[in-house]
């Protein structure tokens, strides 16, 4: 039997093309385990990069530490290059328009220090934030910057939440 007459291998070799297919395509559907945001299931795409207030993204933290050390956020574009943001106490305003507020303890009680700005933002750069409260976001680490996007994302589905099949021992 010649090696392409055996139906295993045919099905191994679509197999194949298929995940260096996913690997390689520019534009994916992807799930992320990000509590932070509504959505779970995202169409994910390296080629329509013209980010706008209100776009997901997909980047690597500009910050390295123990909330992000080995992680990819997502996270929602809330203020844009030349917008003023400004920081009054813990609140956050984005051209005048209240962002959220900023915590002093982690989940954990463990002291955080809230990133402060009063100005423009620079260009190329944006302030990103979760969905929730507890977001590790741009109020922590401040400012993202093209450099750190990996990808722009576009909201799917809300479920279903997979997330007790990916964590070991099903905690966080």
């Amino acid at each position: 039997m010649k090696f392409w007459e055996s139906r295993y291998k045919w099905l191994f070799a679509l197999a194949l093309f298929g995940l260096l297919f996913f690997w390689l395509s520019p534009v994916k559907v992807v799930y992320t385990m990000d509590f932070s945001l509504p959505y779970k299931w995202w169409l994910w795409s390296k080629i329509f990069f013209n980010i706008e207030k209100g776009d997901y993204v997909e980047f690597v933290p500009p910050v390295e530490n123990e909330y992000t050390k080995g992680k990819i956020l997502v996270k929602r574009v809330v203020c844009m290059p030349k917008e003023t943001l400004r920081t009054v106490g813990l609140d956050y305003y984005c051209d005048g328009k209240y962002l959220g507020r900023a915590r002093t303890q982690d989940s954990k009680g463990r002291p955080v220090v809230p990133f402060k700005h009063e100005g423009e933002v620079p260009e190329g750069c944006y302030f990103v934030m979760g969905e929730v409260e507890k977001s590790y976001d741009s109020r922590y680490f401040g400012f993202m910057c093209n450099r750190h996007i990996r990808a722009k994302l576009f909201p799917i589905a809300k479920g279903p939440n997979l997330d007790k099949f990916f964590l070991v021992g099903g905690q966080r």
